[in-house]
């Protein structure tokens, strides 16, 4: 049986190798009495001489002339083969191709037995860190269901800092169930959806004040079925254009006769397709009005029992439309209707300080300009429009500068569009992060809580990369401690 030689180091067995290539002709005593020396055997001796040969000479090899990048050599350990399980699984890799992958860039892989074991083993760490982690930050929550092999998973992230407060998958997705799991949530002053049956019966269920509803839900079909239409009414239009080209190019009684008939009928069908796309913009741009956060005539919160008022009778005026569309948007209109505005008293209660502090008129000044500059942001106005609203721009900056004076204008304003920005009228945050998620479950034929767990963890880690949250990790947003290295919590080196 071998036997290895731990206490060698390394300038031992370099100092064995040298002295044996220069013993020549004597080899046999040089070999005897390095092995007394180094209270070896004469084989271990021979062993380390020809491995010192080898070494050497495949460094000495020539290779090509000119600068070459350096060579490092990697010694591929069983914890290089752990930490490369957790990264691929990270980025969605199967199972099966985790063995596939590492056997390909460190020419060592473990079979999926082997890979399977080491993940499950890492999944039940993550839970048990994350179940350790107690977020020593308020912030508004947002939550949005994903379903994958056929079964519900509830996604909980804070709205300012994204991290993953709950991942959890259940058999059922009725209220009860998720009611047990909102209940176990730090205080949450404010929490979002996208208004699903399930999720909000939880909401009921776990007795949470503010449910905000999400705008984009309504927004994206509402605008949608704009551009559908306007698509519509140029095709319309140009077959329109068409056909009178045909009828001029005519000249035969017939011929005139069947394209002034055709052109006819294109040109009410083009008429009705115009009026219907303009009919809908207008009560498209009516509903989008009430997105804005502040009424830019007094620069205060919108009035939400107007605004629900308003979007009620929108919705009672699709009612008369035919299509399955308008319908459901009429639906909507009139069912989200008051829940897209519960944001309000919590906007409201943070920026209460800023009032106390500079006066409610400066920050009504500073609030039109934030409105002013996010609507054009979000979407470009007319050329007449733009004009309008710098303007108002210039007259707003000259009323907040006249109340608060030069020093303190860009402190009150920077505290004014950090409030603002933040997210107050959606889920869209936790659907981002489910984007992130959907891909890993769709590659997994099989999936489990463990393995949302280790998703979780990892998301929660990873430092941002782009962005105002760029350099710091969610979990460093909610002021937890983590290591250089968040890997060593699941007891990789």
């Amino acid at each position: 049986m071998a036997v290895r030689h731990d206490d060698l180091t390394g300038d031992d067995r370099a100092e064995i190798a040298l002295r044996c290539w220069a013993a020549q002709g004597k080899r046999d005593g040089t070999v005897q009495e390095l092995a007394e020396e180094y209270n070896i055997s004469r084989q271990s001796v021979n062993n380390i001489e020809r491995k010192g040969r080898e070494g050497l000479r495949e460094m000495l090899e020539p290779g090509r002339h000119g600068p070459e990048p350096q060579r490092e050599r990697i010694e591929v350990t069983r914890e290089h083969l752990r930490r490369s399980c957790v990264v691929l699984s990270e980025v969605g890799v199967s199972q099966r191709n985790i063995s596939f992958c590492q056997e390909e860039m460190l020419g060592r892989g473990m079979s999926p037995a082997w890979v399977n074991a080491e993940l499950a083993r890492l999944e039940e760490l993550a839970a048990a860190v994350n179940q350790e982690w107690q977020p020593q930050m308020k912030e508004t929550m947002s939550g949005d269901e994903i379903y994958a092999n056929g079964k519900p998973n509830l996604l909980v992230v804070g709205n300012d800092t994204l991290y993953i407060y709950e991942l959890s998958r259940q058999p059922e997705c009725d209220g009860e169930r998720w009611g047990c799991i909102l209940l176990d949530l730090p205080d949450v002053s404010q929490f979002s959806s996208d208004g699903g049956t399930g999720l909000g019966a939880g909401v009921k269920e776990a007795g949470l004040k503010v449910h905000q509803l999400d705008w984009d839900h309504l927004l994206r079909p509402l605008w949608g079925q704009v551009s559908r239409l306007e698509e519509q009414a140029y095709t319309a239009l140009e077959a329109v254009e068409e056909r009178a080209v045909k009828f001029e190019q005519a000249h035969t009684p017939g011929r005139l006769k069947q394209h002034l008939k055709a052109w006819e009928k294109l040109e009410v069908k083009a008429e009705e397709k115009v009026t219907r796309y303009d009919a809908f913009f207008q009560i498209a741009r009516q509903v989008d009005a009430w997105f804005a956060l502040i009424d830019l005539e007094n620069g205060q919160l919108r009035n939400p029992e107007e605004g629900s008022q308003s979007l009620c009778k929108l919705g009672k005026q699709l009612e008369t439309w035919e299509g399955g569309i308008y319908q459901k948007l009429s639906r909507n209109l009139n069912s989200f209707a008051k829940g897209l505005f519960s944001y309000q008293p919590v906007l409201a209660q943070a920026l209460a300080p800023l009032v106390e502090r500079w006066g409610s008129q400066a920050i009504q000044s500073l609030s039109r300009l934030w409105q002013i500059e996010a609507d054009e942001k979000r979407q470009p106005s007319a050329l007449l429009q733009q004009r309008t609203q710098q303007q108002l721009w210039g007259t707003c900056l000259d009323e907040a500068l006249s109340f608060l004076g030069e020093e303190q204008f860009w402190t009150a304003w920077e505290a004014v569009r950090e409030t603002l920005s933040r997210s107050w009228r959606g889920s869209m945050l936790a659907e981002c992060v489910n984007s992130l998620l959907r891909p890993i479950l769709d590659g997994r034929k099989h999936t489990d809580q463990g393995c949302l767990e280790l998703f979780r963890f990892l998301h929660n880690v990873r430092p941002f990369q782009p962005g105002k949250r760029a350099g710091k990790s969610p979990a460093q947003l909610v002021n937890l401690d983590v290591p250089d290295d968040p890997l060593t919590l699941l007891g990789l080196t």
